[in-house]
C-alpha cells in the first residue's frame, strides 16, 4: 500500500535535523564526560590529562568542523602541556561546567522524547485516516453495486410484479438508498478530515522542528559557556601555563557562536524544491465508465455531489476573502494585532487554502466526468496536471499533489509580516504625523461620551484636539455615540472636509466605531467591532467621498 508520509519534504527535513541534533548531543556528552574525568584525575593530572587529550581529539574527529570544535582542539593541546594543575581546578570544572551540563542534557532528552512521541502520534493519525478512507471507499463501492442491482431489479419488474411485490421491492430500494447516502456521507467526511490530519501532522513537524532547533542553539551556547569557563580557570594557574594558554585563548577568542548557528541553519534548511502534499480524492462508482450504469443514471448521481462541492467551495472562498482582509488590516496597522495573532491568521489561511484546493480538485474531477457524459469539452483547471491515479487490486484510487509554502516560509511568514508592520508604524505619534498632516488632523465630536472601559476615550461635545488624534489611545479606542433609543446616528465632522459622515443601525446592536485617517485625508477607514468579530468597511467611506 502507498505510504503517504514517505515523500514528505517536511518529514525529511525533520529527520535530518534529528540526526544532526543526535550527533551534537553525543559530542556534548563526550565533552562533559571528559571534563568529569579530568576533575577526578587532577591529583595525578599528568598521566590522566594526557589520556584525556587523546580522547578529546578522538571525539573531535567524529564531530562537525566549526569554531567550537577548533577551539576544543586547542584545549586538547593545552591538556597535554598542563602538568601541574591541582585540585582547585578540578572542583571548579565540576561545579561550573559538569553539573549544569548534566542538568540541561537531562531536560533536553526528556523534551526530545516528548517531541518524537508527538510527531509519531500525529503521523499515525494521518496513516489511520488514509486507511479509513480506503476502507470507506471499498465499502461504498460494494454498497453502490448492490444498490444498482436492486434498482435494475425494481425497474425490470414494474410490468410483471404484483403490487405487493412492487411495494416490497420499493421498500428495499428505499432502505438501500438511505444506507448508500449514509455511507457516502461517511466517506466524504473522512476524505474532508484527511486534510486536517495532514495539516496537524505537518504543523507538529514544524513546531517540533523549531523546538529541536532551539535545543541545538541552547547546546551550542552551553558548550561555548563551558569553554569560556574553562579558559578563565586555566588563566589563573601561574606562569607555567602562560605560553600554552596564549595559543588556547587566541583560538577560544575567535569562537563565533553566531557563525556556528548559521552553519547549522544552512545544513538543516529546507531545500529549494517546492514541497507538495498528497491528498486522496473522492472516487465514486458512477465515475467508472466500465460499470453497468447508464449515462442518465450516472449524471443524476454526479450532479448532487457537484452541488455539494460547489457549496463548500463558495463557503471556503468567502472564508479566504475574510482572512485576506484580516491580514491586510494587520499588515497596515500593527496596533490591531500582535505577532501571534498574525501567525495564527496565516495558519488559518494556509489551512483554508489547502481545503479550497482539495475541494476544487474534487470538483474538477467530477466535472470532467460529467462533461464526458454530456459530450462537451472538459473544463480546464490548474490542478489538472496534479491529479494522479494508481491501481490497487480491482480499484483505482485518485490523489492530488498540492503545492504548499515551504516549512520555514509558512512558519515565519506571519512573524515577518508583524515585523514589517512594526517598522511601518514605529510609534503612535509618528504614525499620527504621517497619517494626519498639520491642519487636517482636527475633528469635532458632535456628542459627549463617558468612557466605560480601559481602552475607550472619554469625549465631550466640541473640538477633539490634535494631541488626541496623535495619541495611541485615540487610534485604538472605541467610541460609542447614542442619539436616541431607536436609532444610533453617529456623525463626526472632519474640519478638513466640512462634511458629516452618517452611520446608523437598529437598536438591537451597539456599534463600536473607530475612525482614523489612512494615507491621506481623502481616505478614511471605519472599523466596526461587533461582540465577537470585526469587519472592515472602507468601501462605505470611499463611496461617500466620491459622492
Amino acid at each position: 500500500m502507498r505510504d503517504p508520509l514517505a515523500d514528505c519534504s517536511y518529514n525529511k527535513v525533520y529527520k535530518n535535523l534529528k540526526e544532526c541534533s543526535q550527533n551534537g548531543e553525543n559530542f556534548c556528552k563526550q565533552v562533559t564526560s571528559i571534563l568529569q574525568q579530568r576533575a577526578n584525575l587532577e591529583i595525578s593530572y599528568a598521566k590522566g590529562l594526557q589520556k584525556l587529550a587523546l580522547k578529546l581529539n578522538k571525539a573531535l574527529q567524529n564531530t562537525r568542523k566549526n569554531c567550537l570544535s577548533s577551539a576544543w582542539a586547542w584545549a586538547a593541546e593545552g591538556m597535554k602541556s598542563t602538568a601541574d594543575l591541582h585540585q582547585k581546578l578540578g572542583r571548579a570544572i565540576e561545579l561550573e561546567a559538569i553539573k549544569p551540563t548534566h542538568q540541561i542534557l537531562s531536560v533536553q532528552e526528556k523534551k526530545r522524547k516528548s517531541l518524537d512521541n508527538e510527531v509519531e502520534k500525529t503521523a499515525n493519525l494521518v496513516l489511520s485516516n488514509w486507511n479509513q478512507q480506503i476502507k470507506a471507499k471499498k465499502k461504498l463501492m460494494v454498497s453502490t453495486k448492490k444498490h444498482e442491482a436492486l434498482f435494475h431489479l425494481v425497474e425490470s419488474s414494474r410490468q410483471s410484479a404484483t403490487e405487493k411485490e412492487k411495494r416490497k421491492l420499493l421498500n428495499k430500494l428505499k432502505k438501500s438508498t438511505e444506507k448508500l447516502e449514509k455511507e457516502d456521507e461517511n466517506y466524504y467526511q473522512k476524505n474532508m478530515a484527511g486534510y486536517s490530519t495532514r495539516l496537524k501532522w505537518e504543523s507538529t513537524l514544524g513546531n517540533c522542528y523549531q523546538s529541536i532547533l532551539e535545543l541545538e542553539k541552547e547546546r551550542i551556547q552551553l558548550l561555548c559557556n563551558n569553554l569560556n569557563q574553562y579558559s578563565q580557570h586555566i588563566s589563573l594557574f601561574g606562569q607555567t601555563l602562560t605560553a600554552c594558554h596564549t595559543q588556547i585563548h587566541c583560538a577560544i577568542s575567535k569562537v563565533d557562536i553566531e557563525k556556528d548557528i548559521q552553519a547549522l541553519m544552512e545544513e538543516t534548511a529546507t531545500s529549494s524544491t517546492e514541497p507538495k502534499s498528497e491528498l486522496l480524492l473522492t472516487d465514486y462508482f458512477e465515475e467508472d465508465p466500465n460499470n453497468a450504469m447508464n449515462k442518465e443514471r450516472r449524471k443524476s448521481l454526479i450532479k448532487p455531489k457537484l452541488s455539494r462541492l460547489e457549496r463548500d467551495i463558495e463557503k471556503a472562498s468567502r472564508d479566504k476573502e475574510g482572512l485576506e482582509r484580516m491580514l491586510n488590516v494587520y499588515s497596515s496597522n500593527s496596533s490591531f494585532s500582535d505577532a501571534k495573532s498574525q501567525k495564527d491568521t496565516a495558519a488559518l489561511m494556509d489551512e483554508n487554502n489547502l481545503k479550497l484546493d482539495l475541494l476544487q480538485a474534487n470538483s474538477y474531477k467530477l466535472s470532467s466526468v460529467l462533461a464526458e457524459l454530456e459530450q462537451r469539452p472538459k473544463p480546464s483547471h490548474p490542478c489538472s496536471n496534479c491529479i494522479f491515479k494508481w491501481k490497487e487490486k480491482e480499484h483505482m484510487h485518485s490523489y492530488v499533489k498540492l503545492s504548499r509554502p515551504t516549512l520555514t516560509k509558512r512558519l515565519e511568514n506571519a512573524v515577518s509580516r508583524a515585523s514589517a508592520g512594526g517598522q511601518n508604524h514605529p510609534s503612535s505619534s509618528s504614525a499620527a504625523s504621517v497619517v494626519a498632516p498639520p491642519g487636517k488632523s482636527l475633528g469635532k465630536a458632535l456628542y459627549s461620551f463617558q468612557a466605560r472601559q480601559d481602552d475607550e476615550l472619554s469625549l465631550v461635545k466640541g473640538m477633539l484636539s490634535r494631541q488626541f488624534l496623535k495619541s495611541n489611545k485615540f487610534m485604538r479606542s472605541s467610541f460609542k455615540f447614542v442619539n436616541n433609543p431607536h436609532t444610533y446616528n453617529t456623525r463626526i465632522n472632519y474640519l478638513s472636509e466640512q462634511k458629516p459622515i452618517p452611520f446608523s443601525t437598529s437598536n438591537s446592536v451597539e456599534y463600536l466605531i473607530v475612525f482614523s485617517s489612512m494615507l491621506s485625508v481623502s481616505e478614511y477607514t471605519c472599523l466596526v467591532c461587533f461582540p465577537s468579530w470585526c469587519a472592515l468597511e472602507s468601501s462605505i467611506l470611499k463611496k461617500y467621498h466620491k459622492s
